[in-house]
């Protein structure tokens, strides 16, 4: 069993899956709206709940802030590829998929997660090695988007963009300093957005199968942002420049 941390990421789980809980385990004494929420939601699915000691809890979670409420569920289960790709929007005439290339801080990967979730992406691919996988921390920082948007894992990055290429995707690069200003991408097709590491960025293999590198304007005396932050601004803007080409073709 996985542990599931954290109220918000235990009760979106909670609403989202019927199946594959072990139980809740909540410290004794916690209060609150959420927490009778949680409870509730559990008790529906007729998932046990459990009552403990707070010290009890800190074994579950280790160092982590569970903030009173853990869960116990199976494994995440990583979708398939072709699943992932037909997981189109109904709000959008156009596919989005995000690969992301060594994305190690599981802060980082839960927060692209959820704005993936809420910005129209059909899901995310991340690779078998050098990455972090899906994990409490991660479906923490996704506020549970996780159990709402396909995670797909795949054994080689490149041959996964050269089979999403002949799918009829054109591979956009995001890249500090050597793209081109991202408002002046054209994103009125099928894409791939690749994201690369939180310090080196896009692996030199991985950049040559791109199509193109865009690049965000930045100022002030950073030379690049975040790279959940980047995933975020890319993606809002590649949804904004959608609505605007279907709002004038009505």
């Amino acid at each position: 069993m996985e542990v599931i941390y954290g109220i918000n990421a235990v009760k979106v789980l909670l609403r989202q899956q019927e199946s594959g809980w072990g139980k809740i385990v909540i410290a004794s004494g916690r209060r609150g709206s959420s927490v009778k929420e949680v409870v509730e939601i559990a008790r529906q699915k007729k998932i046990p709940v459990e009552f403990h000691r707070k010290q009890y809890l800190d074994g579950l979670a280790g160092s982590f802030n569970h903030q009173g409420v853990v869960g116990l569920h199976q494994a995440y289960v990583y979708a398939d590829l072709d699943i992932l790709i037909k997981n189109r929007s109904k709000f959008s005439n156009f596919d989005l998929i995000l690969v992301l290339d060594s994305i190690m801080d599981p802060q980082n990967l839960g927060s692209i997660i959820r704005s993936a979730h809420c910005l129209g992406a059909n899901g995310v691919i991340i690779p078998e090695d050098r990455a972090a996988p899906i994990s409490a921390a991660v479906i923490k920082a996704s506020a549970g988007s996780v159990g709402q948007i396909p995670v797909t894992k795949v054994v080689n990055l490149a041959q996964t963009i050269e089979y999403l290429k002949n799918k009829g995707f054109w591979i956009f690069g995001a890249d500090a300093h050597d793209g081109d200003n991202l408002r002046e991408m054209d994103f009125n097709c099928n894409v791939v957005l690749v994201l690369g590491g939180e310090a080196k960025g896009i692996r030199p293999l991985v950049k040559k199968k791109c199509d193109f590198l865009l690049t965000i304007p930045v100022m002030g005396n950073f030379d690049s942002l975040n790279v959940s932050v980047a995933a975020g601004i890319i993606q809002y803007e590649i949804l904004s420049q959608r609505r605007r080409t279907r709002a004038a073709e009505k």
